[in-house]
């Protein structure tokens, strides 16, 4: 049996029981654009997929987050109105948390929560959830830092998958809500999710990632031309729209939720939304000897960015021994007087 990833879309910051299992939800949204309703009396009509049909799985890696199947309505946010000028037909919403501490950051940083949701641009409505715990490979411990401020707990990122299993579940689910092959695009609030975190830590653990993460919409750019450009975070943005911040700060799911009502609001007020930011392609660099009377010509080499998000340094090691002469990047910001902030290192 296939494990459901699938949320109901109301919030609930990081449901568990006291045995770490995640809760079902007993309530369903009604949503005006003014406020959120909710009827505590109304059961909402799902079907749980039995555990006893799971086939040689590790349940420690599935008991911290396995979700029964919802069924629901799609969560209505605005009234009716004409979304078909949008360039895409879906968006999908992301919101990593990840490894982190108060004083100094670890290295690398890491995926620990991992959250999507759908949008439909044909009817601005919140379609559906996903959200798998994902488990740290590096620094596997988490701070109390990180703990207090994301609410997530050291026995859910035990229990969670990798990184490169949390891809390929997202896939397959996207997959399965006839998404993958659709015209979509990933929205995120800044780069950070995908050029940043995303990028580095399969980059830094050679992980293959879906070619949909190489190009986003920034709904911070988008926002700031709605309504000005007062720089401000996720939660400040909401609250200037209008809307009420629903959930837990720091959440992933509960952020990538109020992200995509934002979204919608947007939409509902007529902005066209398209790609803000891209990762350049990167050329194979495995050297392959031309073809016979073909000239070859040495691949151009481009700027990553470091994991500070910014364009890297280059730099040539000039220390006598067998790298001398050989080229690198390092950290963009780096200055002589403070050094490298970041640890970011590519031979070129």
């Amino acid at each position: 049996m296939q494990t459901n990833y699938e949320v109901p879309l109301q919030s609930n910051a990081h449901p568990q029981c006291n045995n770490g299992t995640p809760m079902e939800s007993k309530t369903i949204l009604k949503i005006d654009p003014n406020k959120l309703l909710i009827e505590p009396d109304k059961k909402p009509d799902y079907t749980l997929h039995p555990a006893a049909d799971i086939k040689n799985e590790n349940l420690n890696n599935i008991q911290g987050h396995f979700y029964p199947f919802f069924q629901y309505a799609p969560l209505t946010l605005f009234p009716p109105c004409d979304y078909q000028h949008q360039e895409f037909h879906y968006f999908v919403v992301i919101d990593f948390e990840a490894t982190c501490d108060k004083e100094r950051n670890p290295h690398p940083h890491e995926i620990i929560e991992f959250p999507s949701v759908i949008v439909s641009s044909f009817t601005g409505q919140l379609e559906a959830c996903f959200q798998t715990y994902v488990r740290p490979t590096c620094n596997q411990l988490l701070t109390n830092f990180c703990k207090d401020l994301t609410g997530i707990q050291q026995f859910q990122v035990d229990r969670g998958v990798t990184l490169s299993e949390a891809l390929v579940r997202h896939d397959k689910w996207l997959e399965m809500k006839g998404i993958k092959n659709a015209n979509f695009a990933v929205v995120t609030w800044s780069n950070w999710d995908c050029r940043v975190m995303l990028e580095s830590e399969c980059r830094f653990k050679k992980i293959r990632k879906p070619c949909y993460f190489n190009r986003w919409i920034n709904l911070k750019v988008a926002f700031c031309e709605v309504f000005g450009g007062a720089k401000c975070n996720l939660k400040e943005a909401v609250q200037m729209a209008g809307l009420s911040w629903q959930g837990r700060a720091h959440c992933g799911l509960d952020d990538a939720r109020n992200t995509a009502r934002l979204l919608a609001l947007m939409m509902h007020r007529g902005f066209k939304f398209s790609i803000t930011n891209s990762l350049m392609c990167h050329p194979d660099l495995s050297w392959k000897p031309p073809p016979p009377g073909h000239l070859h010509f040495l691949p151009l080499f481009h700027h990553p960015c470091c994991f500070c998000g910014v364009k890297s340094s280059k730099g040539m090691v000039r220390k006598p021994g067998p790298k001398q002469g050989s080229c690198f990047f390092g950290c963009g910001n780096w200055t002589s007087a403070r050094g490298a902030r970041c640890h970011y290192f590519q031979w070129a």
